[in-house]
């Protein structure tokens, strides 16, 4: 009797037979994952670009398989603090003034594509978080379209991390959410640091921002309630251990700046992860068993036996009489039953009611229909 497997748990287990090594991602510029340039003389003229990123957002490339991109990814699949995640009311609040952003201006700085994102880089910068006795070096800021985190089950079109690392390696993300308004007032961070997001269309390409003044945005992020919580990060390998801010207040894009930079990082988020200590999404989609499936083998024209099997952790027994069964609804005659082995005659049922069958079961009838009917072809 052949053997039928769920297709979706297949397909997940294939997933994992790939891979393909990481070189980018939300931690990028910090000591967790180096920065790569590359730089071309062509005359007095010194074309520079960055090493693109090696995971995605769709298909094999996206965040169901960054568990099977490296071996480096398993957290991806396999942690149970990951990021992402809803913030409800159960979630711990930071009061305003819990840390202090020292971010001077910069009259310009590099601009990135990295295939998966836009960031501006701060390194150096003398941009800083002091979180209680401990500092922490804003090394880059980027952005994620719509946005990871929710607030009670609601996104945004926009969010912001601008990732901060102490010197024992420590990671703090302050994640800014965005809010597009009506009356059409706007975060002029933003614009300014992605005036010229449209000469970086192209992934590894580099530009430079326009002149950055974070005064505004500081003033706003040490004025309100945070969202605080221990997480991971959104992005392969997913390691746990970094320490989240978010804002429990969004702040304001326009439409125009909000079009500006969609149009060029396109969909980068990672789907909202379990709740914080419960099992991992992708391990136990993993986990599910194969859906129900039916296989029936029918011998004879004046009698037999159908055996259907179900799913992994349970099979059902089906006695049939076809005999029994009216003669629009009889099976085809076969040679004699001496002749022709059972093996002979395999009918393969998928989702469908077993035809001119008269069913006795251990369960209910109408469950058992009920049960079969989820798996399709």
């Amino acid at each position: 009797m052949p053997a039928i497997y769920s297709t979706a748990f297949a397909a997940l287990l294939a997933l994992y037979t790939l891979v393909v090594p990481v070189t980018a991602s939300c931690q990028h510029g910090t000591s967790l994952q180096r920065r790569v340039i590359h730089t071309r003389q062509e005359g007095n003229v010194t074309e520079k670009t960055v090493q693109v990123s090696d995971f995605g957002y769709l298909g094999l490339q996206g965040p169901i398989n960054w568990a099977g991109l490296a071996a480096d990814n398993s957290a991806c699949a396999t942690s149970t603090v990951q990021s992402p995640i809803d913030l409800t009311n159960e979630v711990q609040r930071a009061a305003p003034g819990s840390f202090q952003m020292n971010i001077p201006d910069v009259a310009a700085t590099e601009l990135e594509n990295l295939g998966t994102n836009v960031e501006v880089l701060m390194e150096g910068k003398g941009a800083s978080t002091t979180v209680g006795s401990d500092t922490f070096e804003l090394k880059q800021f980027h952005l994620h379209t719509p946005s990871e985190h929710r607030i009670n089950g609601e996104y945004f079109p926009l969010e912001m991390h601008m990732v901060h690392e102490g010197e024992n390696g420590a990671i703090v993300v302050i994640a800014v959410l965005f809010e597009l308004r009506i009356d059409g007032s706007t975060t002029e961070l933003l614009s300014s640091a992605f005036e010229n997001i449209e000469q970086i269309a192209t992934p590894g390409s580099v530009t430079e921002t326009g002149a950055l003044n974070f005064a505004d945005i500081v003033s706003q992020l040490q004025g309100q309630e945070m969202f605080e919580y221990a997480g991971s990060l959104t992005t392969p390998p997913c390691a746990e251990g970094l320490t989240f801010y978010v804002t429990s207040q969004p702040l304001s894009i326009n439409v125009e700046t909000f079009i500006r930079i969609k149009t060029v990082v396109k969909f980068n988020s990672r789907i909202t992860q379990n709740t914080l200590g419960q099992v991992n999404l992708v391990e136990a989609g993993a986990a599910v068993p194969a859906v129900n499936n039916v296989v029936c083998s029918t011998v004879g024209a004046e009698g037999g036996a159908a055996m259907a099997t179900a799913t992994a952790t349970e099979a059902v027994t089906v006695e049939t009489k076809a005999a029994e069964a009216p003669a629009a609804m009889a099976p085809p005659a076969m040679a004699p039953p001496a002749m022709v082995p059972a093996s002979a005659h395999p009918v393969v049922v998928v989702g469908h009611p077993v035809p001119a069958l008269s069913v006795k079961v251990s369960k209910s009838h109408k469950s058992f229909r009920h049960r079969r009917g989820e798996s399709k072809v």
